[in-house]
């Protein structure tokens, strides 16, 4: 398991796994106890936001961005005032948190098991997969119990967002509009400006390289490592399942097999309060005789909803219902409701012939890791009994295995709690460690060399100082470049003569609006485009030289697509005006310890 780290391979989850995993985290709130004054970074409504809640997540949403971005420097965090901007989102999501808890949401540990056994990247061949779980979590750092919380917490907050949102209608004429906006066909030129070339044009010399150096001192840095030998016992085997252990095991989970009660709705909604509302709103229920007639009203699409994101009034309602009723008016936030049941799906408990499969195989997964760790430490009392890993290895003629110096974070690429990871680094040579697991073994650790982190001297350091170096000149080089090109292009022939001249390279395109670059995708005029996209490897400048009007008809698919795209639009609209308010009225104070992480 360790043998690739000698190899100077890379984690594969490292690499994707905040690209695959859908977005569990993008609101969540977290507390935690034996919290001092003096660990407080923000306060909202009473409720603390302390240090360690602060900084995990602020790594999360920086493992965010550097997905995206790639790896940023400290001063591009500073510029784009990143800090803030993870302190604001996590204001939000307290608030978020503290409305839905006095809207009287809950979220029960059924809907969280539930939702956590039917996130698709947990699963393999339809199952949840306990070790592709382990090994999401070892990635992020967290424990079970943690992921958990936070899972609970992202659900309540959907359930306040459906509540909130649950009125927002699309008409037919803004998806029409909104379709021919995005179909019609933008030509332009792209010049493109490598920022290797402006790197090609910096001179220097060893003296504004030490400056450099110097200057970001702390940018080379070689962190503490740890040389170990380790003894692996592999998860893997046949194990055998009685009929009884499958039976009770199913029982155990039964939560997990739940069906929650879903109902597919056409809604309109009268966006008038009080008696003046419910009249409207009891005028247009009088004119709805079948499902049919909410097309009428632009309630054209029915959408399903699952008793997640339902009130529990309103729920309580549906459960009652049928298919093709027509219920309402309802009182809402800011109006009425009137629904239309389109399909019932009720609550059911899965049997135990519809999970078999799965659950087998769960089940013997489960079983096998309990014997192997089990032999694991088996051989542990043994390893103890001899003082030491190397110790019983000598005494038995067993070879162990030794891996190069490793960082805290290479060693958390393969042990799956990093708790155990810390503790290993904090340990002197000679300590060795009750079987820890991996993702497809166990193993037996001891400590044979530790290395303390020391900062880099200028040569150590030289080739990373050069290249870091001709990098922020470059880049200064070529925005200079692209600043002077802008102020002179008038037209479209300086576009491409004056681009030339200043090593610009050009590609000419007609594109679809929505498969436009992101920059031209709302603009609706011909002419230069005064917002060059910097990219990691070059910088790009456009010129819209031409817009052809979109003169066809929507298909079914593409226009459901879009009333979804902009009925999302229009609830983050809502959304964030809605928090705004909120949080102009909030009690929100900021302690100083913000300003020194």
């Amino acid at each position: 398991m360790f043998d690739f780290l000698r190899k100077g391979a890379t984690s594969l989850f490292a690499k994707i796994f905040l690209a695959v995993i859908i977005i569990v985290f993008v609101f969540w709130g977290i507390g935690y106890f034996g919290v001092t004054d003096r660990d407080i970074v923000a306060v909202v409504n009473g409720e603390k936001i302390n240090l360690r809640e602060f900084q995990e997540f602020y790594h999360y949403k920086y493992l965010q961005l550097k997905q995206t971005l790639g790896d940023l420097k400290e001063e591009d965090l500073k510029k784009m005032k990143f800090k803030e901007l993870v302190l604001q989102n996590l204001i939000q999501i307290k608030l978020i948190n503290q409305l839905a808890k006095d809207l009287g949401l809950k979220i029960t540990q059924e809907e969280v098991e539930v939702t956590l056994s039917q996130i698709p990247f947990f699963q393999k061949n339809g199952a949840f997969d306990p070790r592709r779980y382990q090994a999401f979590l070892r990635e992020l750092g967290l424990s079970p119990k943690t992921f958990e919380t936070l899972l609970k917490a992202d659900l309540l907050q959907q359930k306040f967002k459906m509540l909130i949102l649950a009125p927002i209608l699309v008409s037919n004429d803004e998806v029409e509009e909104f379709g021919r906006f995005l179909n019609q066909k933008i030509r332009y030129l792209e010049a493109q400006l490598p920022i290797s070339t402006c790197e090609k044009a910096i001179k220097w010399n060893e003296k504004e390289l030490e400056s450099f150096f110097h200057a970001h001192r702390d940018r080379y840095i070689e962190e503490e490592k740890i040389k170990l030998v380790y003894y692996e016992i592999p998860i893997k085997g046949e194990v055998k399942i009685t009929e009884e252990e499958l039976k009770n095991y199913y029982l155990q989970n039964i939560n997990r097999f739940r069906e929650p009660f879903k109902v597919k709705l056409r809604r309109i909604f009268v966006p008038i309060e009080g008696d003046v509302g419910f009249k409207k709103a009891q005028e247009i229920k009088n004119q709805i005789k079948t499902l049919e007639d909410f097309s009428r009203f632009g309630a054209k699409e029915g959408e399903w909803f699952e008793e997640v994101s339902l009130s529990q009034e309103l729920l309580s309602l549906l459960k009652m219902a049928k298919k093709g009723d027509i219920l309402g008016p309802i009182k809402v936030s800011q109006g009425f409701l009137i629904l239309g049941v389109e399909e019932i799906n009720p609550e059911r408990v899965l049997k135990l012939e519809e999970v078999r499969t799965r659950l087998l195989d769960e089940l013997k997964k489960k079983k096998l890791r309990e014997e192997i760790l089990r032999k694991a430490n088996e051989i542990y009392t043994k390893v103890v009994a001899e003082n030491g890993l190397i110790n019983w290895a000598k005494k038995n003629g067993i070879t162990l295995k030794e891996t190069a110096y490793l960082t805290q974070e290479e060693l958390s690429k393969i042990l799956i709690n990093k708790e155990e990871v810390r503790n290993i680094f904090k340990v002197g040579k000679g300590n060795y460690f009750a079987p820890i697991e991996g993702k497809d073994s166990f193993y037996l650790i001891e400590v044979v060399d530790k290395k303390p982190k020391r900062n880099l001297n200028f040569e150590e350091a030289k080739a990373q100082v050069l290249r870091e170096y001709l990098e922020e000149k470059g880049r200064e080089f070529c925005e200079a470049k692209v600043k002077n090109f802008l102020s002179k292009v008038k037209s479209e022939k300086d576009f491409v003569t004056l681009g030339k001249e200043e090593g610009f390279t050009f590609s000419e395109n007609k594109v679809e609006r929505k498969k436009a670059p992101e920059v031209l995708k709302n603009l609706g005029r011909v002419g230069l485009v005064v917002s060059p996209v910097w990219e990691r490897d070059e910088v790009k400048i456009y010129y819209i030289t031409g817009i052809e009007e979109f003169k066809g008809a929507l298909n079914p698919e593409e226009y459901f697509n879009l009333q979804k795209e902009i009925l999302f639009w229009k609830g983050d609209l809502v959304l964030r005006d809605f928090l705004s308010n909120y949080q102009k009225k909030a009690k929100i104070k900021i302690y100083p310890l913000f300003q020194q992480i």
